[in-house]
């Protein structure tokens, strides 16, 4: 992996938090009950509390969504979109890495050795059969070629994702990613040299999110062409079947 072409990633979602969390204002919803009308019982930031969607939810599962509420009225959800499972299940690891340690680890020499040989560790140590079974699927995912990294992200659990590809049509090799951050929403894309500069292509699921984002990069030195889309998909979900096969 080049690691010129990640660090301009990171820096791109090391955003201000504080900024984000006023401007885009999305918030991480876990459904727990249907109360029928289009109210939920949900839980937010450790409180639960009724709120009313504007489209039907699934109970158990967690989504992003805009939080909006004016006085003495129910709290309403708009704008959701369910959290991948790839994002809960690898909060059973009990592994995080910084964006700090993601650079170190990816500016080594061979940054795939160095995640595999911690992801063993991790392994050989695992306390909880959950924890066996996700560190497992991180390890599985490096053997599909793809990176797949749990992130804290300004004390967020998020996920992270990378997979080198090689472009027919540039004859030149690309790295896609993926990510499922808590402030931003799901973020995938393409990372690639062109005429000798980082090019970076995003697409974001949340307008605010774009708006925020092309008011944050003003400062930096490469382009990014950001899109709004409808389906943003993790790049590699492992089966955990398929372990047998895990060549370590």
């Amino acid at each position: 992996m080049n690691i010129s072409q990640i660090d301009s990633l990171v820096k791109l979602i090391s955003t201000n938090p504080n900024e984000a969390k006023a401007l885009i204002k999305l918030v991480s919803v876990d459904i727990l009950k249907s109360l029928g009308d289009g109210k939920y019982s949900v839980l937010l930031d450790n409180k639960t509390l009724t709120a009313q969607s504007d489209k039907p939810l699934s109970e158990g599962a967690k989504y992003w969504s805009q939080l909006t509420q004016s006085k003495d009225s129910t709290p309403q959800l708009s704008q959701l979109l369910k959290h991948p499972a790839l994002l809960k299940n690898m909060q059973h690891t009990n592994l995080e890495y910084s964006l700090k340690d993601l650079r170190t680890v990816l500016s080594s020499a061979k940054p795939e050795n160095t995640l595999k040989q911690n992801l063993l560790e991790h392994l050989s140590v695992a306390s909880t059969k959950e924890e066996f079974s996700s560190t497992s699927a991180l390890l599985l995912s490096l053997h599909n070629q793809t990176v797949t990294i749990p992130l804290n992200y300004h004390g967020y659990f998020s996920v992270l994702q990378f997979k080198k590809r090689y472009n027919k049509k540039t004859k030149k090799s690309q790295i896609n990613f993926y990510a499922a951050l808590e402030l931003l929403g799901p973020i995938s894309g393409i990372i690639s040299l062109e005429n000798g500069g980082v090019s970076i292509e995003l697409n974001v699921a949340f307008d605010k999110t774009k708006q925020f984002l092309e008011n944050d990069m003003k400062n930096l030195s490469y382009d990014v062409d950001i899109s709004v889309v409808n389906i943003i998909e993790p790049l590699y979900i492992a089966n955990l079947n398929s372990l047998l096969d895990l060549c370590i």
